[in-house]
C-alpha cells in the first residue's frame, strides 16, 4: 500500500524531533545515547504515559526515547562582573536632575551571589519553555576619583522575575543546545525595575555509562548577558551620611570649600545649586541636625566591560529524573561559576 506523502513527511518532522534533548537554565542538556534493539522494540510497543511533549506518543513510537517533560531546578550563580558609571545625574530632594559630568568613577566591581528556581516544561520534543525566580545579594565598591576621593560600599538585593525558552538537537552523542531568557531584576537601590536578558549557544558530546540514562554531558558555547544602562534611585540623606564617619564628611566638606581646588568654580549655577544644598546638609549632619526625609536623587549609565564569555560545562544524569550541572564562564571583565540540580517528572 502506498503511503500518503503527507504521512511520510509528518513521520520524518518526528524522527528529526526525537532527536531534540532537554535543556535547562544557562543550557541543561542530554545527548542521544544508541538503543539495544530490546528497548527499542519495548518503545515502540509502549504507550507514551505523558501528555507533553506534544507528539511525544508518535516519537515513542518511532522508537525514541524522551526525556521526562517538566522540570523543577535550583542554580547557584557566583559572578564577578566589572562595570563603568558614566553620565551620573543628581537631584536634590525631589529636584529635577542636574547633569553632574565632573563626578567620576573608577571602574565598579560588582560580586554578586544568586539564588534562582526554574520550573520548565517541554511543549514540542525540540522546544522548551520556562519561568523563574531569582534572590540576588549583591556587593559592589564604587570608588569616586573625580573631583575628590572616597568610597562608597553598597550591598543591594534583587527580586527576579523572568521567562525563557531553549530550542535543542541531538545526532547520536552529539548536541546542540539555543537558549534565550528575558528578566526583570527589582533592585532595593533602585527605583525602577532593571530588564535583562541571557542569550546562549552550545555545541556538546555525552558519555555513557552501562547503566541506561546515566552519562556525563561535556559542553561547549558562548553566552551573551544584556543589562538595561539607564539607573535610577534615590537614597534618604541620613542613609548617605551615615556610611561615613565624621572626620571623612568634614574632610568632604573641607574639600569642596578649599580655595586652592577651583572645580567647584567652573560648575555651572544649577550645578552649584546641588552641591551647595549638600554641603549645607553635611554641615547640619556634622552639627548633630538631622536631614529628615531629604533624598538625593541619582541617575547614571552602567556600562560593562565585556558581554560575551565563554561557557565551559560538565553535567552528570542520575538516571531519568536528576541531573546535576556545573558550568563556568569567562569574558571580558565577567567571571561566573554554576551549580544546578535538576529533578525531572512527567504527568
Amino acid at each position: 500500500m502506498k503511503v500518503p506523502k503527507s504521512t511520510k513527511t509528518l513521520n520524518n518532522i518526528l524522527i528529526i524531533c526525537s532527536l531534540f534533548l532537554s535543556h535547562g537554565l544557562l543550557a541543561q542538556d542530554v545527548a542521544i545515547k544508541k538503543k539495544d534493539q530490546a528497548h527499542i522494540d519495548s518503545l515502540k510497543s509502549t504507550p507514551y504515559p505523558y501528555f507533553l511533549p506534544i507528539y511525544g506518543d508518535r516519537v515513542q513510537k518511532l522508537g525514541h526515547d524522551l526525556p521526562l517533560p517538566f522540570g523543577i531546578m535550583v542554580n547557584y550563580v557566583g559572578q564577578e562582573t566589572r562595570l563603568d558609571i558614566t553620565n551620573m545625574q543628581l537631584s536634590f530632594d525631589g529636584s529635577e536632575f542636574v547633569p553632574m559630568e565632573f563626578i567620576q568613577f573608577d571602574t565598579v566591581k560588582n560580586t554578586a551571589h544568586v539564588v534562582n528556581v526554574r520550573a520548565d516544561a517541554w511543549i514540542f520534543p525540540f522546544w522548551n519553555v520556562y519561568a523563574l525566580y531569582a534572590r540576588t545579594q549583591s556587593s559592589n565598591n564604587i570608588e569616586l576619583i573625580s573631583p575628590f576621593e572616597f568610597e562608597i560600599p553598597t550591598e543591594p538585593t534583587a527580586d527576579t522575575y523572568g521567562m525563557g525558552t531553549v530550542l535543542a538537537y541531538g545526532s547520536g552523542n552529539y548536541f546542540a543546545v539555543a537558549n534565550f531568557n528575558a528578566a526583570w531584576s527589582h533592585i532595593s537601590s533602585l527605583n525602577e525595575p532593571v530588564f535583562g536578558t541571557v542569550t546562549s549557544f552550545r555545541v556538546g558530546r555525552s558519555f555513557g555509562f552501562r547503566k541506561r540514562y546515566h552519562n556525563i554531558n561535556l559542553s561547549i558555547g558562548l553566552q551573551h548577558q544584556y543589562l538595561a544602562r539607564n539607573s535610577t534611585g534615590s537614597l534618604p540623606l541620613k542613609d548617605v551620611f551615615s556610611r561615613f564617619d565624621q572626620a571623612k564628611l568634614q574632610e568632604i566638606k573641607d574639600e569642596i570649600g578649599d580655595a586652592a581646588h577651583n572645580w567647584y568654580d567652573d560648575l555651572r549655577p544649577s550645578q552649584k545649586i546641588i552641591v551647595d544644598k549638600l554641603v549645607t546638609e553635611i554641615d547640619n549632619w556634622l552639627a548633630g541636625r538631622t536631614p529628615g526625609d531629604a533624598k538625593l536623587g541619582y541617575r547614571f549609565d552602567k556600562e560593562p566591560l565585556g558581554s560575551v564569555s565563554l561557557q565551559l560545562g560538565v553535567q552528570y544524569n542520575h538516571g531519568k529524573s536528576w541531573w546535576y550541572r556545573m558550568e563556568t564562564g569567562i569574558g571580558r571583565g565577567r567571571v561566573q561559576i554554576l551549580l544546578s540540580a535538576n529533578y525531572r517528572f512527567g504527568l
